[in-house]
Formats: C-alpha cells, structure tokens, sequence
C-alpha cells in the first residue's frame, strides 16, 4: 500500500478536498452517540418519522419476485402513472415519454448537472448536495443571494441583476440552468402563483431553463401547491420522488419530466442512466405504479394526515423557540424551518463561539439537541442560523393518534403534540434552557 506521500494526485485536484454529504455525516455521528447511550433529540435529519403507506408496501410485496432489468426511462405503467398523479394533484399536464425514473430524484438531479453545457445558478441557502454535485459534474454554480425578510425566496430582481452582470462582465454560458426548491429545504416555504408567474417571465425572457425540485410538494400545510411547470412548462424540468411525503426514502425511486423542448437533455440524462444505474428497482417500479392507480384514496387521506401532523409540530417548535428569542420564517410544508438563533450571539461570543457550526457542536455537547448548521447549506458561517427539523417523533404514534380525532379538518392541538410527539416536545425544551443559559440579559 502506498503512503500518503505518494498517493498525492491520486483524485483529480479539482474534487481532492470534496467531502461527503454533510447533512448524511452528522447524521451518522449524531445516531453513533445515540447507540452509545447518549440521549439526544434530533432535529438534524430529513427522514420522514411516518410508517409507508400500507397500500405501497403490499404493492411492492406483491412484486418483489420481479428481477428483469427495465426500460432505461421506467416503465410504462409507473409513467403513466405520474402523468395521472399530476394532473389530478398539480393541475399538470405531463406526458410519459418525457419521463426518467431512477434511484432517487437526487441521482437524476445530478445526470442533469453531468450532462448540461452551462452554468447553474444556485439560490441561498440550498440543500447542501447541490453545490457538491455541480462540483462532481465540474462545474462551479453561482450563487445567487436570498434574504429571510423575503422568505427566502428567489427575487425576480435579484436573477434578472446577477445573470446581467455575468453577461457585462463576460462570464456568462449560451445556456443557464436555474435550481428552485419548492418547497424549501431547508427553508420550508412555498412560492405563489404570483411569485412562479414574475420568475417564469423572467426566465423566459434570458433562456434560463428551471429545475423545479419539488420532493416535498405533497406536505404543504395548506393541502394547496404551485408547481413552476404550470408557469413555465416549455422551460422546467420537474423531479420528485416518494422519499418525504410517503416515506420511502431508502427505496430510492425518483423521477424527472423534460418538457419537449429540451429533449436532448433529456436524451443525454437518459443515456447515462443506461451506463450507470441501469434502471430503478424493479419492485418498487411495480409496486407504486399499482398503489398509484389503484389506491388513491388512500393515498389521499395518508398525505393529509401527515401533513396535518407536520403542521402541527411546525407551530409547536416555531412557537415554543420565539417565547425564548429563537427567530425564523414560518414553514409552510415540509420537514424544515430555518431557525435564527441571533439571540445567543453575545452570549456565544464571550465564550469563544462565533459560527453557526461551533455553535451547533456546543448545543450538541451541552444540551443533547442535534441541529445542522447553516453553513453547509450556503449561508455566511458567521450567520447564526441552522436547519431545524421537527420530524424527531414516532409518526406512527401520530397518525394512529390522529385517526381518533373527532374532527378531521381544524389544525391539531398543542396538548396532541404534547400528548403524542412526546421526544420531540423534550428536545425542544432542552433546546430552550441551552438558549436561556446563553442569552445575555
């Protein structure tokens, strides 16, 4: 085995210092100290706390024998699928053969990236795999500024202004590919019909194609989404998935549409399926393609009820971190907000502390409460905001809870929270004291 003196050069200098997912690191170290005893709540992690929907899992059961490799875009049953699906929850026309299926919307995601010509322009803050796929597929994405009084969201201004500027100043591809998260992750908040309009006649008029990722589309709060492709549906391409709103995160089944006008991007993501992953499980293909169609309904009441849940400990958190000084923008769907611990900062700095990321290893040491910093999501490291995720329940507990309410459409109680999402109600108070302890009076 060569040494480490030897082994310089071996990863191409470009991605020699790349690191692996952040928000998958912390989450290994953090369920590490969990299985060493430690009792940590955690809000750090993006995985769903709901069971899969029992009609997904028969439904996959059913055709777990199935080993043949499949068509490189998916098969046809689960497209068309889609196409359905979409129409009747997004008010979308879709059409199957712009569809690819693979292995997650996140391996799809990055296909795109390997296979486009130019540049991609990156809001912040973003979900930290982005910026380190563009660098895997060589290429350095711009970063274009958001601000929470605007609820983090892309200003039609601020794209129109940096794409100009590249353009003065010479730096600026034929072609510009636009990543929008909406829902936000990690911000949790959702763009309007207004808001979509105003940035699709903006893209339109520069040639910027969209990426609309809208993994968490299914868990507004609100039961209502808007879709960029119904604004701009000749420039965005759509992914989405069934990791977040039917918690089948490690089946590892997402998609991409491509509207026709760019189908040899579409084309050339398709080909590198067929040298990479071949195709998504077949199992899974078959399995949700039946749910699908087969099983609406209970589709249907399983999405409301998580989201109803979802809500519900959005506001607990929300409401339970400001009584002590926490800020944030509101999340609207999802499993995130952002939250602001501005509160702390003098507190912090007397002690040393002066990032977000040194601050989120004190809240770990001191308080047994997991939070991400905001730092790997591309915001300022001095910024002393993190991303918090309120799904550190037993969401089985929940929703069985849940289906003994009286009353199926009012907002759910905080006694519900208190009574049935108990580890996260003592998680956040943890948190609470910690914020109280290092809050200069």
């Amino acid at each position: 085995m060569r040494d480490k003196g030897e082994q310089q050069g071996l990863v191409k200098e470009s991605l020699a210092n790349s690191k692996a997912a952040y928000n998958l690191v912390f989450n290994e170290k953090v369920k590490a100290l969990i299985k060493e005893g430690r009792d940590i709540a955690h809000f750090a992690f993006g995985q769903s706390p709901f069971p899969i929907p029992e009609c997904l899992t028969k439904a996959v059961q059913e055709h777990v024998h199935v080993h043949d490799y499949l068509p490189m875009a998916g098969i046809t049953e689960l497209r068309e699928a889609l196409v359905r699906f979409h129409a009747r929850y997004d008010d979308i026309k879709l059409q199957r053969e712009n569809m690819v299926t693979g292995p997650g919307s996140k391996e799809l995601i990055f296909l795109v990236f390997s296979t486009f010509s130019g540049d991609i322009l990156l809001p912040s803050p973003a979900w930290t795999t982005y910026a380190s796929q563009c660098r895997l597929a060589g290429k350095d994405p711009i970063i274009l500024p958001t601000d929470a009084s605007k609820g983090w969201k892309l200003a039609p201004g601020v794209l129109r202004a940096v794409v100009q500027e590249e353009q003065q100043q010479g730096r600026s591809s034929m072609w510009r590919l636009l990543i929008l998260t909406n829902p936000g992750n990690p911000t949790g908040t959702c763009y309007t019909e207004e808001e979509l309009r105003e940035l699709g006649a903006v893209c339109r008029e520069l040639k910027i194609i969209v990426l609309s990722d809208e993994i968490y589309g299914r868990l507004t709060f609100s039961r209502k989404f808007e879709s960029m492709v119904k604004y701009y549906p000749e420039g965005t391409i759509l992914t989405n998935g069934f990791s977040k709103w039917a918690s089948a995160g490690g089946w590892r089944l997402g998609y991409a549409h491509f509207p026709s006008a760019l189908y040899p991007l579409q084309e050339a993501v398709s080909n590198g399926a067929s040298h990479t992953y071949s195709c998504a499980p077949a199992p899974m293909q078959y399995g949700v393609a039946k749910a699908l169609k087969e099983s609406s309904l209970e589709l249907d009441r399983y999405m409301g009820d998580c989201a109803r849940v979802l809500h519900a400990v959005s506001e607990f958190c929300y409401r339970e971190l400001s009584s002590v000084g926490v800020g944030g923008v509101k999340s609207q769907a999802g499993y995130y907000y952002m939250a602001d611990f501005e509160v702390v900062r003098e507190g912090l700095k007397r002690r040393g502390i002066t990032t977000s990321e040194q601050m989120s290893q004190a809240i770990l040491k001191e308080a047994d409460v997991a939070v991400m910093s905001s730092h790997p999501f591309l915001r300022p490291a001095s910024e002393l905001t993190t991303r918090f995720c309120f799904v550190c329940f037993d969401g089985s507990v929940a929703l069985q809870a849940l289906r003994t309410q009286p009353d199926s459409s009012s907002p759910l109680s905080e006694e519900f929270v208190r009574e049935h999402c108990q580890a996260l109600v003592r998680g956040v108070e943890k948190l609470k004291q910690w914020v109280v302890m290092n809050t200069v009076a």
